[in-house]
């Protein structure tokens, strides 16, 4: 009897670290697709910045930024690309998981103008992206909450969220990285696709936000 609970339990064992060492490979097969995909792609855009003539500063490196925050996602949705966007690490660390907002107080010293034209505020966990990003982080917001059922008032206030959407159209290089994400899990960001101020199906889902 206390050999046939040995061997049950040195098969469990075994089982358990099977199903560890496979889980790790799949971890570590996503974060390479993540990093050939995202990263080492020329062509895909670089989050918080202007896109044009870029040269990485010395010290910087690229990562891949969630705008819809990591922290609040489960494994299955925090590897989903059309969330994930490369930028520089220094932004990336800035960002942190801090709340998106278009508009700060001046008279508020804890405020801090980074690269790019984007600003950051630490103490109030606020931060404020460029211009050139904010159509791709609401549409990616947008994604993500019909796709997985999630909130974003933690992520951005609905009022700001319509107005990227609708204010800041898709440019090539957002339209680009649907089109390569779309061929890779087989799932289109319709935000961005169909991207159209009339659209009703979009109309009246960002309605019923």
């Amino acid at each position: 009897m206390l050999f046939l609970k040995k061997v049950i339990i040195i098969l469990l064992f075994h089982m358990n670290h099977i199903k560890c060492y496979s889980c790790s490979i799949v971890i570590k097969s996503k974060l390479c697709l993540i990093k050939n995909t995202i990263i080492n792609d020329d062509k895909m855009p670089i989050l918080y910045t202007n896109n044009i003539n870029l040269i990485i500063p010395k010290n910087n490196f690229l990562t891949a930024e969630h705008i819809y925050p990591q922290s609040l996602l489960k494994d299955c949705e925090n590897k989903d690309m059309h969330n994930i966007i490369k930028t520089f690490n220094t932004l990336n660390v800035n960002r942190s998981n801090y709340k998106y907002c278009d508009i700060y107080d001046l008279t508020d010293k804890n405020w801090f103008k980074l690269e790019y034209d984007n600003y950051v505020n630490h103490k109030k966990k606020l931060f404020i992206p460029n211009i050139n990003s904010r159509g791709f982080i609401s549409r990616a917001i947008l994604y993500m909450c019909r796709e997985y059922n999630l909130d974003f008032n933690n992520i951005i206030d609905k009022s700001t969220l319509i107005r990227w959407f609708y204010k800041y159209s898709p440019t090539t290089h957002e339209l680009y990285h649907n089109d390569v994400v779309r061929n890779i899990q087989n799932k289109n960001n319709i935000f961005i696709s169909s991207y159209n101020k009339k659209n009703s199906y979009i109309k009246r889902y960002i309605e019923n936000l």
